[in-house]
């Protein structure tokens, strides 16, 4: 399985999903639906420009 990614929207809102990817828990955007693994090179961030809180706690655990 890839990953979804897609433009950004003014929707863009970051959430843990119950699933994984490649034993890592799997974030997905309620409005655009693009999904992120803590191994992206990339930061999601939402419609206000910010990391969300489930962002910044996979990314502590790099």
């Amino acid at each position: 399985m890839s990953l979804a990614v897609h433009a950004c929207r003014s929707l863009c809102s970051w959430h843990r999903t119950p699933a994984q990817l490649d034993g890592l828990p799997l974030l997905a955007c309620r409005g655009c639906g693009s999904q992120w693994i803590r191994s992206e090179a990339w930061t999601p961030i939402d419609h206000t420009g910010r990391i969300p809180d489930d962002v910044r706690a996979e990314l502590e655990q790099r």
